[in-house]
C-alpha cells in the first residue's frame, strides 16, 4: 500500500492505495490536482468530471469494438 495525499480547501486527505494504482493516480494528480497546492472544491469537481468523460469515451470505444467482433 502507498499513501497519496490530496489537498482540498486547505485540508489534506491521505488515501492508501495499491502501489500500481497509486503511481498512476499520482501522475494524473500532478496535472489535475497538484498534491502540494491548495486545490478548491471546484478544481476537484472539474477533475472528477474530466475523468468521468474520459471513462465515457473509453466505454463507447469498447462497445464499438465489441460490436465488430464475430458472434459465435
Amino acid at each position: 500500500m502507498r499513501k497519496v495525499t490530496i489537498k482540498i480547501d486547505g485540508k489534506a486527505y491521505d488515501i492508501n492505495l495499491k502501489e500500481d494504482f497509486a503511481k498512476s493516480l499520482e501522475e494524473v494528480l500532478e496535472k489535475e490536482l497538484p498534491p502540494y497546492h491548495n486545490n478548491s472544491t471546484k478544481d476537484l469537481l472539474n477533475s472528477y468530471l474530466k475523468k468521468c468523460y474520459d471513462c465515457y469515451v473509453l466505454e463507447k470505444k469498447i462497445a464499438n469494438l465489441l460490436k465488430k467482433l464475430p458472434n459465435d
